[in-house]
């Protein structure tokens, strides 16, 4: 299912999304996106571990509001979504696993698509925390070793993942025992 790509996605984009294993996707307006400090509480209240331990996740991407203004000077959000067929709706490891398989297609499509998007800056997010490096140089006080590959997680700038699904004309429950990942690329 795919919303109407026309005013932002060419041919040769959706080629490419879909070689590197994005199979559903669909545009956004930046201004239509809903964020909510709620998703961010969550991250403060380290549910997932992560909070800072790297670049991409608060307290290091700084204020909530700041987040949603650097996101607010983009226009445009290709959302990209990957579904996953479960075991079982208890099939943990098969959660994680295919969490880490749809960040590196997120990772690869951005790589093949950010520049066809667009001639200025864009910004990558994804499903949880950044995992490109094994220890995030955060914790060592230096700066990202792999900024060009650094991705964000959605939540933690407060983005309403569910709302941006349906933005994106794509469904949030892709039937029984399966899971369904995220990502956007701003531009």
């Amino acid at each position: 299912m795919q919303s109407d790509l026309s005013c932002c996605v060419s041919s040769d984009v959706q080629r490419a999304l879909n070689l590197a294993g994005i199979q559903h996707y669909g545009c956004v307006s930046v201004q239509d996106i809903q964020f909510s400090e709620e998703f961010r509480a969550a991250c403060e209240m380290n549910r997932c571990g992560k909070y800072g331990t790297n670049w991409t996740c608060p307290p290091a991407v700084g204020a909530f509001a700041q987040g949603v203004e650097r996101i607010r000077a983009f226009s445009r959000g290709l959302v990209l979504q990957t579904i996953w067929t479960l075991t079982d709706s208890f099939d943990i490891e098969g959660m994680l696993a295919s969490g880490e398989t749809h960040n590196h297609r997120v990772r690869d499509a951005y790589q093949q698509v950010g520049s066809l998007l667009s001639k200025g800056p864009t910004k990558l997010f994804s499903a949880g925390a950044c995992s490109v490096c094994a220890r995030c140089t955060y914790l060592d006080g230096q700066p990202c070793a792999f900024p060009e590959q650094a991705v964000a997680p959605l939540e933690g700038y407060g983005i309403d993942v569910t709302h941006v699904i349906q933005l994106a004309g794509l469904r949030y429950n892709n039937g029984p025992n399966t899971v369904s990942y995220v990502g956007m690329i701003l531009f």
